[in-house]
């Protein structure tokens, strides 16, 4: 009797320090759980976004968080600052933006969502210029460096999201 009962007693701590052992080597795959969508890859637990998507599973369009309409303040140079309001459209989904600025009403420049999250516009018009837009948490900013008739202006736009346009 006295065999078995430490016979019966070694096999289930043999089995106890096993699966003990066998459970805290697995490692658990979040990849696994983690669905990335719109072609993205799963790296470290995260979703790797192709451009223009974003999101913990890559299921948001880049564009939609830049759409709306922004009031606030732009600088040009050292002059004083002018109350203004910009507006931001999406031109086609996933990460093509439309910009103006109503202090040039006229003015409308066309550009995509980078993967850095943010836009770049270069184009000739003003003697060359780029325009650099990102939008966090509601507030845009805009920079935006111009030579129109061979001075160079440095222009920068903040404003605070005010409506869905």
């Amino acid at each position: 009797m006295k065999f078995w009962k430490l016979t019966l007693i070694s096999t289930i701590a043999f089995i106890g320090v096993a699966f003990s052992m066998l459970y805290s080597s697995c490692t658990d795959d979040s990849c696994l759980k983690l669905k990335c969508r719109n072609g993205g890859t799963c790296a470290n637990e995260k979703c790797k976004c192709p451009t223009g998507y974003e999101g913990t599973q890559c299921e948001s369009y880049a564009a939609n968080r830049f759409r709306g309409f922004y009031k606030g303040i732009t600088q040009v140079n050292q002059f004083p600052p002018v109350i203004d309001s910009a507006v931001i459209t999406v031109v086609s989904l996933p990460n093509t933006i439309s910009y103006r600025r109503y202090s040039r009403y006229n003015d409308e420049v066309i550009g995509t969502v980078g993967s850095n999250g943010k836009v770049t516009f270069n184009d000739n018009n003003y003697g060359g210029r780029q325009i650099v837009i990102n939008v966090e948490n509601g507030k845009v900013t805009v920079d935006a460096t111009e030579n129109p008739n061979g001075k160079i202006e440095q222009t920068n736009f903040t404003g605070t999201w005010y409506s869905e346009r």
